[in-house]
């Protein structure tokens, strides 16, 4: 287009160009333009390139759909919609909900498959021992579910031994750089490696029930309270002094709570040495209950990253 010096210098009309173009001018000012058209050939020149930006202007309108009615009486209620209102307890809890499923889901990628592997193959090894003492002494089946319910109980609380701390958490960074707290992260771990435990430390007690004519809640409680209460103690260990020392705290705690019994047709038999005590009853799942509130409580809120 003509620059200022030039439209100046030689007293051209290129800045009315636009106006007369559509048709806004006075009809003095349209006269003047006209006249000047017919003299002067860089003016006509201006005036084509403004007509070519208007064809390609009309030419991009009329290829895009005009928003129908409906959408723009929409976009103007939403325009015209005062300040929102602030939610509802109902609506607050249906988000909370909803956020905690969330989170409760994307924290199964991210436990270390080694949990998820380790209790089946500790539970196989146990059903497999059941097995294998039926077949020798099938008076002695009972003794080896006692073995069962010690297997089960160090299993689950292996898996949560190793939720929680930067060395378990590849995906820790990322964890911090949310508003998620990481006590609800904690949380949501523990509920999936112990439910995980539960549900195949239930699925192993229905074979041993239904192989050998028992009750599959007189194995289960053998196994149901110790495994929540060795649980939630190792993992309040695990926020003090590691997880490692925590497994190991677990060991000597659930070791000493069988001994060797002796020997039968060259097979080792177990025996709980407080039968009445270290097995499911209110006590003991009052203290997993509390010893899990402890444990969150205690954890930070947002832990920083290691240096």
């Amino acid at each position: 287009m003509m620059s200022p010096q030039e439209s100046q210098s030689q007293d051209h009309i290129a800045d009315l160009l636009p106006a007369y173009l559509n048709r806004t001018l006075d009809l003095q000012s349209t006269g003047r333009v006209q006249k000047h058209l017919l003299v002067c050939e860089a003016c006509q020149q201006e005036l084509f390139t403004w007509e070519a930006l208007r064809d390609a202007t009309q030419v991009a309108t009329a290829a895009a759909p005009l928003p129908s009615a409906n959408v723009l009486s929409q976009v103007w209620a939403t325009i015209d919609t005062p300040v929102q209102r602030h939610a509802t307890g109902w609506e607050f809890l249906k988000g909370l909900v909803l956020h905690c499923w969330l989170v409760f889901r994307r924290q199964i990628p991210i436990i270390h498959k080694s949990i998820w592997i380790a209790t089946p193959l500790v539970l196989l090894f146990g059903c497999g021992l059941v097995l294998f003492a039926t077949i020798q002494s099938p008076t002695s089946v009972h003794k080896i579910e006692i073995a069962l319910a010690l297997f089960t109980t160090v299993s689950s609380a292996a898996g949560v031994a190793f939720i929680y701390g930067a060395e378990n958490d590849p995906a820790l960074e990322l964890t911090l750089s949310t508003p998620t707290s990481m006590r609800i992260v904690m949380f949501s771990r523990l509920l999936l490696v112990v439910g995980y435990n539960f549900m195949l430390s239930a699925l192993a007690s229905a074979i041993i029930a239904l192989a050998h004519g028992g009750s599959i809640w007189e194995i289960m409680q053998l196994w149901l309270g110790p495994m929540l209460l060795l649980s939630s103690i190792t993992l309040t260990l695990s926020l003090m002094i590691g997880s490692w020392l925590a497994l190991l705290a677990a060991l000597i705690l659930e070791v000493t709570q069988g001994f060797l019994f002796g020997f039968e047709r060259n097979i080792a038999l177990l025996q709980l040495s407080q039968p009445d005590v270290w097995q499911t009853n209110p006590t003991m799942l009052f203290l997993a209950v509390l010893f899990i509130v402890f444990a969150v409580l205690y954890a930070p809120r947002q832990p920083r990253l290691p240096n």
